[in-house]
């Protein structure tokens, strides 16, 4: 409570008691299951179809059910997605060793640095790394040596290579007013000199007024005083590390195609280019391990197209590993309300298995659905065929049927005119991202059917769906896919799988309007908790609640002329609660809405109107 202590005017500002409730999104997709490559068993959010081919690579098969999927989602109007790569039982990652040789021909200094693909699969047996451009580099320190080195100069990254622009000559020599380089042979294996003479801390003397630099059988840098030589000069060498080039990319049987370059790669942990560094923070294809006191990569270890990463092993994710990305992972994220299963299908088989668990964490989640695909060729011609899938009847269930034929986009005119032109994508994917253009454009209870429905991309079904069929489909939940004149293929059914075991969940837009109305409250009711629990709590919730229930109500989501037709919100004593729930520190809200439920049946009635005398 404020002070009031001397005369004067008091401003205080107090609650109005209006905390609006936000409406949450509605058409957040996750994508579970097999990927070619990317992080495992980690929800990784994408904007667009790009975002997934960077982070889990492009469709590089037509068995890429995750690939196709996620580009048949965006194509129908999908946003944000979680792509949730399944991949536990995958065998090591593909890796290459690389060591450290000075001459092909002699033994190598095993163990130098590994490079590994990012992630585990097989992805990565078709890429190639190759290793260009070895160069030592070093820095060059002259000065005067009268019992301690004092440097007076200092040269930094030099090499011995005369095509490049830190030649060590081109840099000291027109510079130093102390000395000139010669270099006398772009040798790679300074290193066996300078580290057993030229990099004493005190550096070495220039002899006679010069001083050899030499590998051990020849002579690869003169060192000569410039001065009057009255002074005693010394130099010293050091920071020797070898860099290179290192390339990522594909080889087609006859050339080495880079996708990722990086250059100039030092084994050097001080060094800014060191190949941890630079690598593991940029690359999307390989990780690398320098391996402790490897300082140098005399010699690449790859031909001129490159060396193959290998041992690498897919894996297809069975229903334990479902389960436990939901009990792990995905049960954190609120803010998903659509899932999706590329390559898993109500087949009876392992899909089904996968399939149970994805439902079991939407019943006990109670914010999401899961869309179930049928089997892939399995004509569903009649209420018998269905009935012997004993496809799961939940609320949180819908399927669509059939397949839908989709440009294949391996084809491709000139370089793989033998590829198909089309390939079958499961519905799934198409609705979800439907879903989410319908949801933008009319709300979560409009029906995502209808003409507007149309699909995108859509060369084709892969079977036909007449009213004969559709008047045994419908009843029992399947959403049919149709092809109509003038219109195109569209989605012409909006149910769930619960229309006969729970007929007020029948339609997609009434449950998905639940979830978004208790979502929604849920999220923008938390500042309740433990406010006393009396009358003025009450009516706030009261207030806040009906507020948000009327603005959907006037936006259309509610059957009825009136907002007292289109629902209600009770908080109260003797209403809702008694004491004993008060005492218990409950308060109960009871909210109520008239759901708008599709016109699936357009009935036109037409009467003869007989004339009269």
């Amino acid at each position: 409570m404020p002070s009031y202590l001397h005369p004067g005017v008091y401003i205080e500002e107090i609650p109005s008691g209006s905390k609006p409730i936000e409406g949450v999104a509605t058409s957040i997709a996750a994508f579970v299951g097999a990927a070619n490559r990317g992080p495992v068993g980690e929800p990784t959010l994408i904007g667009k179809f790009d975002d997934y081919v960077k982070e889990f690579g492009p469709i590089d098969s037509t068995n890429d059910a995750m690939g196709l999927a996620v580009q048949a989602y965006y194509l129908n109007g999908g946003g944000a997605a979680y792509i949730c790569r399944l991949a536990s039982g995958a065998t090591s990652a593909s890796a290459l060793s690389l060591d450290a040789n000075s001459d092909p021909n002699t033994t190598a200094q095993a163990g130098v640095m590994t490079i590994t693909a990012s992630s585990p699969g097989n992805w990565a047996d078709s890429l190639f790394i190759r290793i260009l451009n070895p160069v030592l580099l070093f820095d060059l320190e002259v000065g005067v040596n009268s019992g301690t080195f004092d440097v007076q100069e200092t040269y930094y990254g030099l090499s011995l290579d005369s095509t490049r622009g830190d030649f060590v000559s081109t840099k000291v020599n027109g510079k130093s007013a102390l000395v000139r380089i010669d270099s006398v042979l772009a040798s790679l294996d300074l290193a066996a000199a300078a580290e057993a003479d030229l990099t004493d801390e005190d550096g070495d003397p220039l002899t006679a007024n010069t001083l050899t630099v030499n590998d051990g059988t020849t002579d690869v840098m003169l060192i000569t005083d410039i001065t009057d030589g009255s002074s005693t000069l010394a130099a010293r060498i050091s920071n020797i590390a070898y860099v290179f080039d290192l390339h990522v990319g594909s080889n087609d049987g006859s050339s080495f195609t880079a996708s990722e370059k990086f250059s100039s790669v030092s084994m050097d942990s001080s060094s800014d280019n060191f190949a941890e560094t630079i690598i593991n923070d940029q690359s999307s294809l390989i990780s690398v391990d320098v391996l402790t006191g490897a300082t140098s990569i005399q010699y690449p270890a790859t031909n001129g197209n490159g060396t193959a990463l290998a041992g690498g092993a897919a894996a297809t994710p069975t229903a334990p590993d479902f389960t436990a990305l939901y009990e792990n992972t995905l049960r954190k994220y609120r803010d998903i309300s659509i899932i999706v299963l590329p390559g898993s299908s109500w087949d009876g088989a392992t899909g089904q298995g996968n399939i149970a668990a994805t439902l079991a964490h939407c019943e006990s989640m109670k914010n999401r659905v899961v869309i179930v695909d049928p089997p892939a060729g399995m004509e569903l011609e009649n209420a018998t065929v269905v009935n012997g899938l004993s496809l799961p009847t939940s609320t949180y269930s819908v399927l669509y049927y059939p397949w839908v034929d989709m440009a294949n986009p391996l084809f491709h005119p000139d370089k793989a005119p033998d590829a198909n032109k089309t390939v079958q994508v499961a519905p799934s994917a198409i609705a979800a991202g439907m879903w989410a253009k319908i949801d933008g454009k009319r709300g979560v209870w409009k029906a995502p059917a209808g003409v507007e429905t149309r699909l995108t991309g859509a060369a084709g079904l892969e079977f036909t769906v007449e009213n004969l069929e559709q008047d045994q489909l419908n009843p029992l939940g399947i959403n049919c896919i149709r092809k109509l004149p003038g219109y195109g293929s569209v989605f012409w059914g909006a149910r769930s799988l619960s229309t006969k075991a729970d007929p007020e969940w029948r339609y997609v837009p009434v449950r998905r309007t639940a979830i978004y109305i208790e979502e929604s409250i849920y999220n923008g009711i938390q500042w309740a908790v433990f406010e006393p629990n009396d009358h003025p709590l009450w009516g706030s919730l009261r207030a806040n609640i009906g507020t948000f229930m009327n603005g959907m109500f006037r936006a259309g989501a509610f059957q009825g002329q009136t907002a007292k037709d289109a629902y209600f919100v009770r908080c109260g004593l003797g209403d809702t609660m008694t004491q004993g729930d008060i005492d218990r520190g409950q308060v109960i809200v009871i909210v109520g809405f008239a759901p708008l439920k599709p016109a699936e049946f357009v009935i036109v009635r037409i009467q003869q109107k007989v004339g009269e005398e």
